[in-house]
Order: C-alpha cells, then structure tokens, then sequence
C-alpha cells in the first residue's frame, strides 16, 4: 500500500513538474515575442519606421536567414529609450555581390543595433559579402546617438563599418548645424575587409572644395562628441584596421585587437589605427599585432593621450624600407594640432617595427611627452649617426619631455609571437621592473591587462606592469667585475664557479653596445676601451642557472 501511495504520489509530481516545465517555456517564448514590437521578415528590405508606429524604448527582431541587404531609416528614440534592434532566434546573414551596402542605417537617433539576440550566437548579425565600393555596415545620413556590437562583418567591397553623414551644399550635415553625439561601437568582428576595418567620422576635418551650384565651395564635416570604439577583433584589412576622424571631444578607442592590416600594402592608408585630423582623446589597451605599415598614425587636435598599447612587428609586412614614409611603431605629425595642444606617449611597448620606434614631427604643440615606453629592435638601427633616433626619432628643437623609456636591440625572434602572454613574459626578462616614473597624474592606474599600474609612487616600464615578488632576487656577490671604476677593460668573474655563457652590455638607457656568446667559462675578459666613453653602462650576465644585471663605470 505504501508502495503504490508512492508511486501515485511521483506520478502526480511529475504531471506537475512537466505542466510547470512547459507553462515556464511558454511564458518565456511569449515574453520574447512580447519584447519584439516588430518582425522583419525575410522578404523585407526597406523597414522605414515613417510607416510603423515604432516608439522609444521598443525592440524590432529580424527574423533570421539569408538576405541580400537591409536598410533602416527614420528610427527614433530619446536618451532614456533606445530602440532596439537586433536578430531574433538563429543568424542573420546578409550577401550580396550587386548592390552599394549590405546593412544600411539611414536618419536614426538613440538606437542600438545588436547581434546578441540569441545567446547561443556570439554574432548574431553577419554580413558576409558585399558589392565592389560597398562597405558591409554604413551608418548617414544624420544618425546619431547610437551603439552597434556583436557584428560580424567580412568580405567586403570596401569598409566593414562606415560611419559619418558626408558634408552638403545645403549645408545640413555639415559643421555647425550638426554634430553626432554619443556613439559606442564594441564588441565586433571585423575580417578581410578591402578598405578599412572601421571607418568612423571623416577624414577631411580642415575642409575639402566641392563643386556646389556650380561654383567651388569650402565643406566642413561635422564633428563627433562622445566617442568609444572598443574591444573589436579586426583582422586582414585592406587598408587601416581602425580609423577615427572629426571626433574632437571625448574620444576613446581602446581595447581592440587588431592584426593583419593593411594586406594591400597602400601607403599612408595602411595604419594599424589612424587617428586622423581633429581627433583628440585617449587610445589606449589596444594590441596591434603585424601589418604593412604604421602601428598607430596621430594627426590628432592635440591633447592625445596614447598609453598602454602593444604594438609588435608594424610594418614588417610590407615591401621595403623607407624612413620617410612608415613602418614606424607610432608616428605623430602635429600639422592640424590646435597651438598650445600637447601630445602624449606612456608605457607603450613597441617590438619589432620596420623602420622606427617612435617617429614624430611636432612645431605647434607644446609640452609633449614621452615617458615609460618600452621600445624594442627597430629596424632602422645602424642607419642613422645617433643610434637613439631609430628608437624615437624627433628633431633636436621639439619641446619634449622624455624620461624613464627603454631602448633595447635585443634579437630576440618575436615574428611567430602571437601570444601576447608570451610577450609580456619576454618583457619580464627585461630591466625594466619598478624602473618607470609615476604617471597617475595623466590618470593612468592600470596596466594592459587592468592589473593596477602605481605601487610606491612607481611602475614598470612598458604596457605591463608585473609582480616584482615573482621575479627572483640577484645575488650581487656571485659576480665579481673589477675593476669597477675603470678606463674600458676588465674582468668578469664567477664566484660560484658556475659557467658563464652570455654577456652584454648597455648604455643606462638599453642601447646595446657590446655582446658575447656563447660562453662557457668561470672568468671571462672583456676589453671595450675603444668603444666605451665616460659614464654609467649595466652589464648583463647569464649563466646556465642566473642571471644578473649590474651598473659599473667608465671614467
């Protein structure tokens, strides 16, 4: 009896648990159908909200599948309500190899286009091919106040993201009676693209001649306020990964990934991030990793604040070397700089650029500064009569403030580096350990991986900031260099009678000057009388279990 009350007892449970189950699933479908005012189905092309009663704070859900192109106009929202816009159960998937966009916002305000819909799909909205000339997203025709993420765009007949409404005769997109405001554009995929990855704003700040009612006339592009590209992965770009024009307050681009560009190799549209004129702001976390020419081009407003970027192997993709025209890690040009206006460059870590490290050209800014930069084996060494210039080349009357940077030529094959782990664990073998000045006045308190960056009113050099607990204390009196003053020649020798197999030697700023290897001895000669003028050196010695790097002195 007891049995069969138990049984009785399970099955009306699980009758139960099957009739809430299901009451569960249809109440969620129901919700988010309820959330999606609007279907866009298939067949549709056009969706004009002019014809919709579409309000502030509704969703519109694009049914999911293959199309060839798709435009929204009219759409508005307010500051408080966005209007939603995004795929709906499963992969929107836009093609096409006829038709001048694949994706088209027209004349929309406070909306949000998302491929996040379905959170089984990372990107939900893909654009997968469009038409020669026909970039995959274009955002005109006086949009603004908007946010675009989790995209997938590739295969494109010229950008994969185009935003800015052109200048007018009519002077209604123009400077001073519009500007775009409050455009957020994260979390995108961006690959193989034949123009650039992301193009936001316009290029031509200072103003361009067009032919208007049939005379020339001077158009101004419109400006863009509040500005924030961040955490896109691009890859495999025709020309600039990322390039950010006319947005002259409150800008940041930080957090993107972006790798491969420039595969066309065009000069001067071949940046890995191009902040172009009357751009000003911050540019910072952002790892770009080999390409055909310039890590990051600044031809900002002034008051640019780049930091914390890793910048490995710029330009080395492309054909040959020229000192005048890229592959530089950063290069700075302050030919549209408002007077006064300064540029900035803290704890960046270049590795392996073509050409040079840092390159810059500044007459009108003032008080400039470079502090904390890592910059690594640029390709220029050995070509100019100071060998400082290949790491950061300016002209001896710039106004620059430049400290606590190190300069290494260290060959160290960094090519087939991908990992940025292992980047940053190379550059943990380095000297450059509590070695940086404090920069928190520029408001920079975290590192490339958001660890904390000040410690005791100090920093490492470079993007990452490390542990200094992890790295291993130096034994200084294994090693006995003598003698220390002395006029260039001396002794290294090995208390511990463990072999040496490497030396080298720096200027107290990381320009190698002397290298031995491999060695195999407990003693080792050194003689650099001829190449070694007064002043402070550090020596490196590596032996098969240690390694220590010591200041000595030549007098």
């Amino acid at each position: 009896m007891q049995i069969q009350n138990a049984q009785k007892t399970l099955k009306k449970y699980l009758r139960v648990s099957v009739l809430f189950i299901f009451v569960f699933i249809f109440i969620n479908v129901k919700s988010q159908v309820r959330n999606c005012k609007y279907f866009v189905p298939l067949e549709q092309t056009n969706v004009d909200a002019n014809s919709l009663s579409i309000l502030p704070g509704d969703t519109v859900c694009i049914m999911p599948g293959k199309r060839k192109y798709l435009r929204f106009a009219n759409f508005r929202g307010d500051s408080l309500k966005y209007i939603v816009i995004r795929n709906y159960e499963g992969e929107v998937v836009i093609e096409n190899d006829d038709h001048y966009f694949g994706l088209l916002i027209s004349n929309c305000s406070y909306f949000k286009l998302t491929g996040s819909g379905d959170k089984s799909i990372n990107y939900g909205i893909k654009i997968i091919k469009t038409f020669k000339g026909a970039s995959g997203l274009t955002i005109n025709n006086l949009s603004t106040n908007f946010e675009i993420d989790h995209l997938e765009i590739s295969n494109t007949g010229f950008a994969g993201i185009m935003s800015f409404s052109q200048p007018k005769c009519d002077g209604s997109s123009n400077r001073g009676n519009f500007v775009q405001r409050s455009v957020s554009i994260h979390d995108n995929y961006i690959h193989h693209t034949l123009g650039e990855g992301l193009y936001i704003g316009h290029s031509f700040y200072t103003g361009y001649t067009v032919d208007c009612f049939d005379k020339p006339e001077i158009l101004f592009p419109h400006e863009i306020k509040g500005l924030r590209v961040y955490n896109n992965l691009v890859d495999s770009t025709g020309w600039d990964g990322i390039q950010v024009g006319s947005a002259n307050f409150d800008c940041e681009i930080y957090g993107n990934k972006i790798s491969n560009y420039g595969v066309a190799n065009e000069k001067s549209q071949n940046s890995g991030i191009q902040i172009g004129n009357g751009t000003t702001g911050k540019c910072y976390n952002n790892a770009i990793l080999n390409g055909s020419g310039t890590g990051i081009a600044l031809f900002g407003t002034g008051n640019n604040l780049l930091y914390n970027n890793l910048i490995v192997n710029a330009g080395q993709m492309g054909d040959s070397i020229d000192l005048l025209r890229g592959g530089y890690g950063i290069f700075c040009d302050d030919r549209v700089t408002s007077e006064n206006m300064s540029y900035n460059f803290i704890n960046n870590t270049i590795i392996s650029p073509k050409t040079d490290g840092i390159r810059i050209y500044i007459d009108k800014s003032k008080n400039n500064k470079i502090i904390n930069n890592l910059i690594i084996n640029p390709g220029s060494y050995g070509l100019y009569k100071d060998m400082n210039q290949s790491y950061l080349y300016f002209k001896s009357d710039e106004q620059l403030f430049i400290v606590n940077n190190y300069f290494s030529q260290d060959q160290t094959p960094l090519v087939d580096i991908k990992n940025i782990d292992k980047i940053a664990d190379f550059t943990f073998s380095l000297p450059i350990i509590n070695k940086g000045a404090d920069v928190s006045v520029f408001g920079i308190n975290f590192d490339f991986n958001r660890n904390g960056r000040i410690k005791d009113n100090i920093c490492d050099i470079g993007a990452f900031e490390f542990d200094s607990s992890q790295k291993p204390e130096v034994n200084n009196s294994k090693f006995k260099l003598y003698p220390n003053p002395n006029s260039g020649t001396f002794f290294v020798n090995n208390n511990n009678h463990d072999e040496i197999i490497k030396i080298s030697i720096k200027t107290i700023n990381g320009l190698m000057l002397y290298e031995n290897l491999p060695l195999k001895a407990n003693s080792v000669f050194v003689e650099l009388k001829d190449i070694l003028n007064k002043g402070i050196y550090t020596i490196d010695i590596e032996t098969v279990s240690d390694r220590v790097i010591k200041k000595f002195i030549i007098n």
